[in-house]
């Protein structure tokens, strides 16, 4: 099956993919999983698939992050063959985003254009959006990051249950098909295909796993895996870190938008250099240009600190981000998050805790490189680093994922920090995310750095310049 884009080629296993699936919906098996490693290109291949088939109207579920990485994927591999709606944080209202969506399928409809519509999966299962999906023929559903949906009684779960019926075509994406135990597929391939385990999760549970511990409800041990794993292979295609050939390093900047409390104070701070916080009496005050610049930054990453010192939590849209990202790795991947505030390695401890996992610190009060880069299970699997006390002399090359959550203005330290992971001894491809809420100072310090270009100098130049203020979660 040779794609249509004039981009570059694919990967030898996209190729595969892409066969896999011509071949099962050829054989009306319309359910298909791939379980492609983070990074693989799971994107091109999907829209490969749709593009062969010429498949119209498309609607995509994804995580929040994620809407935006579509438009870019339809953007770079089927430019001007689709009509692309993202709805994400900057759609508005679930009912906003429903009667777009409706408005645009009409439209495409009317002229015959293809059309794909990309929406999160928190607003997608929320009426009026899940009625009006419930009521229309797709002609493919995409759920991509599908084992976010692994719940067999979660909301979403039931909802793209649901709306699998509706589908003519229905394609799963996940490079974790199985984050906790081998019992998280059933709700996948409720949605996949149905017809392939059990009817029900009791009778699918009882089939497979033996249960016992408090009120007999804990999974003591599992049986019949070769079955489970031969089904799984029936409609799934998988493949690991070992066959990819991936560049050296990868990056992408992922996004976010600040909530209206949030947008508030970055308003009035860049407009007045002062704003109010409403469980403070005191104010949170920029006495010149580049205090304005530290305080926008502080606001974007969550936390700021007002004329008394008293830190506030004012925003948590970057910190949601983070754990977004991270529920996508598997529980055991070393993670390495550099930040430049205190507040910010305070946030970075919140998300390990909420994900279950051990967080440690490199930063001038702290010290837990060590401990991480021993790798025992009861050592630290997230470390947060000040970039400032982490971007020079040491190694970091236990882990191969780097998140920025904020940035400092020194390029210096920037480009050192890098390096702690993309060194010698690094024995994996390196992958780089960068945190950025829209139409923030985090998008011109990112440009700032694309240039390599003087940090402070650069952002401030920009700030002179009328541009977007920040938009609402």
């Amino acid at each position: 099956m040779t794609p249509s884009v004039k981009t570059l080629p694919l990967w030898p296993h996209q190729e595969r993919a892409l066969t896999f699936i011509q071949e099962h919906w050829s054989q009306r098996n319309y359910g298909v999983l791939l379980a492609l490693v983070m990074g693989s290109g799971k994107s091109r291949v999907a829209i490969e698939a749709l593009k062969y088939h010429r498949l119209h109207p498309i609607l995509i579920l994804c995580p929040l992050r994620v809407v935006e990485v579509w438009r870019e994927q339809f953007e770079i591999h089927a430019p001007g063959e689709y009509d692309f709606l993202a709805l994400d944080e900057r759609g508005g209202t679930v009912q906003e985003k429903a009667r777009a969506a409706r408005d645009r399928l009409a439209w495409a409809t009317a002229r015959r254009r293809p059309l794909a519509i990309c929406i999160n999966y928190d607003a997608a299962r929320l009426e009026p959006f899940a009625h009006w999906a419930l009521t229309n023929l797709w002609g493919l559903v995409i759920a991509d990051e599908i084992h976010k949906i692994k719940e067999a009684a979660g909301l979403t779960s039931r909802f793209l249950g649901r709306l699998a019926l509706r589908a003519r075509y229905r394609l799963g994406l996940t490079g974790t098909p199985m984050p906790h135990s081998p019992l998280d597929v059933w709700a996948q391939f409720r949605f996949i295909d149905r017809t392939v385990y059990d009817p029900t999760f009791t009778s699918f549970r009882q089939r497979y796993a033996v249960l016992g511990g408090y009120y007999n409800r804990q999974v003591i041990q599992y049986h019949d895996l070769q079955e489970l794993r031969a089904k799984f292979f029936s409609r799934a295609f998988q493949v690991g870190p070992e066959v990819l050939d991936l560049p050296d390093v990868q990056e992408q900047t992922l996004y976010c938008a600040l909530t209206p409390q949030g947008a508030r104070l970055y308003t009035e701070m860049e407009r007045d250099l002062v704003t109010w916080i409403e469980s403070s009496p005191a104010p949170v005050v920029a006495a010149n240009a580049l205090v304005r610049l530290l305080r926008l930054q502080q606001i974007t990453s969550g936390t700021v600190t007002d004329t008394r010192g008293e830190e506030h939590i004012v925003d948590s849209a970057k910190e949601d981000l983070l754990a977004d990202l991270l529920e996508d790795l598997p529980p055991e991947e070393p993670v390495v998050v550099f930040a430049r505030f205190r507040c910010d390695l305070a946030a970075v401890y919140r998300v390990a805790h909420k994900l279950g996992r051990i967080p440690g610190e490199l930063s001038g009060q702290c010290d837990d490189l060590a401990a991480f880069q021993r790798g025992r299970s009861t050592d630290p699997v997230i470390l947060a680093v000040q970039i400032q006390a982490g971007g020079v002399g040491i190694s970091l090359v236990r882990a191969a994922y780097g998140v920025y959550y904020s940035l400092g203005f020194n390029l210096a330290d920037y480009l050192q920090s890098r390096a702690r992971l993309h060194r010698a001894g690094q024995q994996r491809p390196v992958r780089f995310y960068h945190l950025a809420a829209h139409h923030t100072v985090d998008e011109m310090v990112m440009r700032a750095l694309e240039r390599r270009q003087d940090l402070v100098e650069s952002v401030l130049q920009e700030m002179k310049c009328p541009h977007p203020l920040p938009k609402t979660a």
